[in-house]
């Protein structure tokens, strides 16, 4: 018995003496554009949704010109997209939807230290899945290539 509440006593201990783990954000997010978040609305097992996703543009990098955006299979995408930077201002933007890709292009580059929001709206959703995984490709200013910024995850309510 008395082994036993030692045990005990030294498991307590031991669990309050071990640090609390810490969790931080992506290391170089912060120096680099990328999706800080990413909705649906109505959050509903709706057939015709509207999927928006906000993209932070960091001081000190490029300024972009055009996104490329990848949509996944079983979800249609109309050109009926709204884009605004984060006081609510609408960005002027070319639109062009083809089956499977989205194509922004900014009539003026969007300058580093601002968050667009991209809001898809009309989105036809006609598959099964979790979660919704747009690929987010950038163009800079100044450069040719493409650059992959990440993935832009939709949680389904399917």
């Amino acid at each position: 018995m008395r082994t036993l509440i030692y045990g005990a006593v030294f498991a307590l201990s031991a669990a309050v003496l071990v640090p609390a783990v810490h969790a931080s954000t992506r290391t170089g997010a912060e120096n680099f554009p990328h999706i800080d978040s990413s909705v649906q609305f109505p959050e509903t097992k709706a057939r015709i949704v509207r999927h928006t996703f906000r993209l932070h543009i960091p001081q000190g990098t490029r300024a972009i010109s055009q996104l490329k955006i990848s949509v996944p299979a079983g979800l249609t995408v109309r050109d009926d997209i709204s884009i605004s930077d984060d006081s609510g201002q609408i960005i002027d933007t070319k639109v062009s939807v083809n089956s499977n890709q989205v194509i922004l292009t900014f009539s003026q580059p969007v300058s580093p230290g601002t968050t667009i929001k991209i809001a898809m709206n009309k989105v036809i959703i006609s598959g099964f899945s979790s979660a919704w995984i747009y690929q987010v490709a950038a163009k800079s200013v100044g450069d040719d290539a493409d650059i992959l910024l990440g993935i832009a995850r939709v949680r389904s309510y399917q």
